[in-house]
């Protein structure tokens, strides 16, 4: 039997950041905002929610802190679109860890 994997690797594999950004409504809209919008300033954002500014600010740093969205600076605008190469991975390395995982230690699931 192989060995289970190392606490390292489940910690970059499932870094809390990434999840965080997942685990809030608010933050999952302002994705699926950006994915309908394409890239859209801080204000664009805010216009199409209820919340504050200062909060869908917040919201934007940890979503950027987590690797979901990138921003960049125009002047005196900064835009913030998806880190679709980004969110892949990560979905992509899960699901591939998983497997793996779940063929060595969990002989009952089948073919994955």
């Amino acid at each position: 039997m192989a060995e289970l994997p190392q606490a390292d690797q489940l910690e970059e594999l499932f870094n809390s950041d990434f999840f965080k950004v997942l685990s809030e409504p608010v933050r999952v809209q302002i994705l699926r905002h950006l994915a309908m919008k394409g890239e859209s300033s801080i204000g664009e954002i805010a216009e199409a929610f209820p919340q504050d500014r200062s909060v869908i600010s917040r919201h934007l740093k940890q979503m950027a802190e987590g690797g979901m969205v990138i921003t960049e600076k125009r002047g005196r605008y900064t835009y913030y679109f998806i880190n679709g190469r980004n969110i892949l991975a990560k979905l992509e390395g899960m699901a591939g860890f998983l497997r793996s995982y779940l063929k060595e230690f969990c002989p009952e699931c089948g073919e994955l």
